[in-house]
Formats: C-alpha cells, sequence, structure tokens
C-alpha cells in the first residue's frame, strides 16, 4: 500500500454477501481514511447505496456469474482508470474455492494489491498468476469430477448388461437357476439295533 496517500481507494467486489459488513468495517478499520467503492449485482444497488460504509456502487446485470466478461470491456477499462489501491474477493467458504471468476475480476482492475477475505476474518494476497491457477484447478477439478461419474455409469452399465446376458445364456441353454429352497441334510436312522454275529 501506498503510505503517502490520504486516501486508500478500495474496490469491493460484493460475491458472499453474508460476509460483506464485517469487511467493509475491518477494512475502515484498518484504513479509516478510505473510499470503499462496491461493485454489486443490479438487484443489489439499493441495498448497497443505503450503506452508510460504502461511498460508491458500481453495478453489473444480473446473471449466475460475476465475472470479466459479464462486466464486459469497457466497464472494466473504467474499474482500471479508477486507480483503485486495494481490490478485495469476498468469499463464502474459507478456502475460497469456486470463487476464481471474482479472484480474476478484482485482478482486472489492477489494483496495487489484491485480497481474498473469507469468512474467518482473515485474507490471502492474491495475484494474477494465483487467480489463473485457481481457475485452472477449479475446471480441471470438474472436468475430473465429470470423468470419474462418466466412468462409473459406464461401469455400471457394462455390469447391467453382464447380468441381462448371463440370464438369457440360461434361459436358451435351459438351465435352470440354483434353487432357493435351504438344504436340508438326510435324516438319521438313530432308532436301528446293530447287532453284530
Amino acid at each position: 500500500m501506498n503510505e503517502q496517500k490520504s486516501q486508500v481507494n478500495i474496490l469491493v467486489i460484493r460475491s458472499a454477501t453474508r460476509i460483506l459488513n464485517p469487511t467493509l468495517l475491518s477494512l475502515r478499520e484498518e484504513f479509516p481514511d478510505c473510499r470503499i467503492t462496491v461493485l454489486a449485482p443490479q438487484s443489489a444497488r439499493e441495498a448497497v447505496a443505503q450503506d452508510p460504509l460504502v461511498d460508491e456502487v458500481l453495478t453489473l446485470p444480473d446473471q449466475r456469474r460475476m465475472s470479466i466478461s459479464s462486466y464486459g470491456k469497457e466497464n472494466i477499462a473504467r474499474l482500471q482508470a479508477k486507480k483503485f489501491d486495494l481490490a478485495i474477493s469476498l468469499y463464502n467458504i474459507d478456502h475460497g474455492l469456486g470463487y476464481a471468476n471474482i479472484d480474476r475480476l478484482a485482478c482486472a482492475s489492477k489494483a496495487t494489491e489484491v485480497r481474498g477475505y473469507n469468512p474467518k476474518g482473515t485474507f490471502v494476497k492474491l495475484d494474477s498468476a494465483k487467480a489463473l491457477r485457481k481457475s485452472i484447478m477449479e475446471k480441471t477439478t470438474f472436468f475430473w469430477l465429470g470423468i470419474n461419474y462418466a466412468a462409473t455409469a459406464l461401469l455400471c452399465f457394462i455390469i447391467t448388461l453382464a447380468l441381462i446376458g448371463e440370464w438369457g445364456v440360461r434361459k436358451l441353454l435351459g438351465k435352470k437357476a440354483a434353487s432357493h429352497k435351504p438344504y436340508q441334510a438326510p435324516a438319521r436312522e438313530s432308532n436301528k439295533v446293530v447287532t453284530h454275529a
């Protein structure tokens, strides 16, 4: 952070609503004279604008995922022109997996420093390389999970075909299936008297 600058310009990407206010409070404590801009979905604009901790609200269209592509090149250029000192990604989970798109959006702002905050109140410092690695890891994790599910389904299909095939062969060859009656041992004749001559 640039200590000579009197006002720290901060961008907070509202991706995890649960920790937005605690994060804003901790940022105000760490940087008392900061200016906080929140990037939020259009549907949350009014709610975020009413927060006294927020100085400015930027919006992007309501979509399933916030990302560089959903925000658009022109808006990314406007973010970069604001020259943020700090960009914040918010996570609903401790490790932040699943939020690579938010990390990449924060890095695209070209802020001097990028952080990822989690519900524990701790943060990790991010850069473009870390965000890209995280994105690749998320995509390959989903890929291998998909491969695993497909292989399991194929295996179940093959086993089912084998069982149906065995049943068909038994029907064609006329072999009867094993009886389901319990095994009964032959009865002993214990009342016979054995005499030796």
